[in-house]
């Protein structure tokens, strides 16, 4: 237990460090923004309890313990069956009262698609900003609408640190449906295992297709009951999801392409938003499921929300094809997903274009 203790301590010294350097040596780092990331972390990780312990715990819910039972057995198979790097990893676990560990802000011109980026030490540059304090994200994103950009806040449930430390498993993460768990835990173990610097699309877009299929075969081999048509029933829900958001850029890129002045292009702009929120309420009549996602539409929907929605998505197509024609033999598709690691950020772009369209 020391050699852990003290291994965690000086990961921890070792990334506040690189971080202060950092400022020291870049003009105008924002000192307090690394303050309050190094400080969130490491009380989060402070509060962490073997899973074990927290089994052997009397006053332990049996739902909780369940729900721990079974992520154990989803990162177990995650490493055996999918070859991800699930050795020292959600072996334990955070009680929180909040529903979301981090905060992150997305930003975006008011007339454009072109998210807005942030640069860090060691993992290049994203398309948001992480803070562990819910105002301090709410204050960011307020900061980035007073100088005319869209904004979108939203609470994450989960993050990776790529490695570097022992992530814990959290009350928000166990308390979602199994299938979203497992997919949940499978994504997040993806980063560990593959994350290009300052290409978000391609990250998120490759752990969301790896935890959709490597949750599919977790339940194909472990008999737990599903419907048999659950899973087609969610990727259908999520296809009509997505037509709704991509229909919706492709309407925005257009108009932010024309040479309109400022307030047609905010008519317009309002206009095609609208047309959004029409069309999911037209299409979740006929298909119930597809209300899950009306607070998407509810809330605030902008550039920035939108952007999101692609970060997580666009790839996925070109990823399931890879996936098909290595005929779900994952030691293949690793190999396809490390030549494309291989090219360059453009000759990627072109490659993961012609496999979503073939």
């Amino acid at each position: 237990m020391k050699i852990f203790f003290l291994r965690e301590h000086w990961a921890t010294f070792r990334s506040t460090l690189a971080g202060v350097l950092l400022c020291v040596v870049l003009p105008g780092c924002q000192v307090g923004y690394y303050g309050q990331a190094v400080k969130g972390h490491w009380s989060l990780m402070g509060k962490r309890e073997p899973v074990a312990d927290v089994l052997n715990d009397a006053s332990t819910s049996p739902e909780l313990a369940d729900q721990l039972r079974f992520s154990q057995q989803v990162i177990a198979f995650a490493g055996e069956a999918l070859s991800l790097p699930a050795e020292d990893v959600y072996h334990q676990y955070v009680a929180l009262e909040q529903d979301a560990v981090v905060w992150n802000v997305l930003a975006a011109p008011a007339y454009s698609l072109t998210p807005k980026t942030w640069c860090y030490l060691m993992i290049g540059c994203v398309s948001y900003r992480g803070y562990f304090d819910k105002d301090r994200a709410i204050r960011e994103a307020d900061l980035l609408a007073e100088d005319g950009m869209d904004t979108f806040v939203g609470g994450a449930i989960a993050y990776s640190t790529l490695g570097w430390f022992a992530d814990p498993l959290t009350t928000p993460m166990l308390e979602r449906s199994r299938p979203s768990l497992a997919q949940l835990l499978i994504h997040e173990l993806v980063h560990r295992k593959v994350y290009i610097k300052d290409d978000t699309r391609f990250n998120e877009s490759l752990a969301t297709l790896v935890g959709r299929e490597g949750a599919v075969d977790y339940f194909a081999h472990s008999g737990e009951p599903l419907s048999a048509a659950y899973w087609q029933q969610r990727e259908q829900v999520q296809d009509a999801f997505m037509a709704i958001v991509q229909a919706t850029r492709a309407a925005l890129k257009e108009l932010y392409a024309s040479a309109q002045d400022a307030d047609a292009l905010a008519r317009e702009k309002t206009r095609i938003l609208q047309q959004a929120r029409d069309r999911f309420a037209r299409d979740s009549q006929a298909q119930p499921a597809l209300k899950a996602y009306a607070g998407f539409f509810d809330g605030r929907l902008n550039n920035a929300r939108l952007n999101g929605v692609s970060d997580y998505n666009d790839y996925v197509p070109a990823f399931a094809r890879l996936l098909d024609q290595c005929q779900r033999d994952w030691g293949c598709f690793w190999q396809q997903v490390d030549n494309l690691v291989a090219l360059t950020p453009a000759q990627r772009t072109d490659a993961l274009e012609g496999l979503a369209w073939n």
